[in-house]
């Protein structure tokens, strides 16, 4: 009977008006929210807890009165989050790479030719020994630390610290599981939509 109504016919075409131009206002304000997550310095997960978490009730109605806005906006969270881990995570294997102590030299193993000049032997020679290379020995108190957080590359750069392959690899895996536990967690709790996880992690991981 509403539908077949002269009164809805009347305002039918106004209502359809204010719902594409509520539409797009929300995902206009949502995609700008999202867009700021790539100012250098931003902690993505306090905007992600502080600020996003209250526009979820818009997300919702997204969801519900404009299914192809809702995943326009779930594509641009894609878009956004998928370059932001990329460049931050890039960003931190690099600095760990400057980290790594440097245990042995390419004649330390079988099939070394000594025909090849090592340019960078020099500054190493204090490490070349084989029975620390080849052997645990500090390297297993790794094990002991298992769940510490991960290194932050500028306070170990400001006191010369250095740190073998094992302390370097789980820090690494440290961070990379931290950051999909608080995406997934936020994710579900924004969208309602575990495929956007795998989505946002899609071939950056793979090169990490």
């Amino acid at each position: 009977m509403i539908n077949a109504s002269n009164a809805l016919k009347d305002i039918k075409q106004e209502l359809e008006r204010l719902r594409k131009r509520a539409l797009s206002k929300v995902s206009n304000h949502i995609i700008e929210v999202f867009s700021s997550m790539r100012k250098p310095g931003t902690n993505i997960q306090i905007l992600q807890q502080n600020l996003l978490q209250k526009y979820r009730y818009l997300v919702l109605f997204l969801k519900d009165h404009g299914l192809e806005t809702y995943n326009d906006v779930c594509a641009a969270y894609v878009d956004k989050m998928n370059k932001v881990l990329s460049a931050d995570f890039r960003v931190y294997v690099e600095a760990l790479e400057k980290l790594k102590l440097d245990i042995g030299v390419s004649s330390d193993v079988t099939g070394y030719d000594t025909n090849i000049i090592d340019l960078i032997t020099k500054g190493r020679e204090q490490l070349r020994n084989h029975r620390f290379m080849f052997s645990l020995g500090e390297r297993s108190n790794i094990l002991k630390e298992i769940d510490q957080p991960g290194l932050v590359p500028r306070i170990s750069e400001a006191n010369s610290l250095k740190y073998p392959y094992e302390v370097i690899f789980r820090s690494l895996q440290k961070l990379l599981m931290d950051t999909a536990s608080s995406e997934y967690l936020f994710i579900e709790a924004f969208f309602g939509e575990e495929s956007l996880f795998y989505r946002v992690f899609e071939g950056f991981v793979c090169e990490v």
